[in-house]
């Protein structure tokens, strides 16, 4: 999951040269298929930016702190450090989360593939009421023995 998380850090790093590609005379001469339409016209949006940069404040914390724990060093000292970062870093950005005019527009991907539409259910939210369980998922474990 945080493999996302970080290609879209590595996305944010390089807007401006993303944007200089597609103004270049060479690029905009090219026949263009409409998914890299589509591309182009994110970068060229800057609400796309502003989204993915409050999204990234809201988490850096955290990612942080995966790094942390998959290190074979001790470290519980900067681990509760980063977990209390992470939760002013999410209470910070709330209000931007939750803005209807920021992530409002945004919606599903038709192109989800089954096994996703599994996990988020067929509206695309997760009830209270499902049990959620991956196929592939150990058995929970509770009280020292596995169930």
């Amino acid at each position: 999951m945080a493999l996302w998380f970080y290609a879209m850090m590595r996305l944010l790093r390089l807007q401006q040269p993303l944007v200089g590609t597609i103004h270049q005379q060479k690029f905009v001469d090219l026949n263009l298929n409409n998914s890299v339409r589509a591309a182009v016209h994110d970068i060229k949006d800057d609400k796309f930016w502003k989204c993915i940069y409050i999204l990234l404040r809201a988490v850096f914390p955290a990612l942080r702190l995966l790094c942390y724990c998959d290190k074979n060093q001790p470290a519980m000292d900067k681990i509760f450090l980063l977990s209390h970062r992470t939760t002013l870093a999410l209470g910070k950005s709330e209000e931007f989360l939750n803005d209807k005019s920021l992530f409002g527009s945004l919606r599903s991907d038709s192109n989800l593939t089954q096994e996703g539409n599994i996990v988020l259910g067929e509206g695309g939210d997760i009830s209270d009421e499902e049990d959620v369980v991956h196929e592939n998922a150990p058995p929970p474990f509770q009280g020292g023995k596995q169930l």
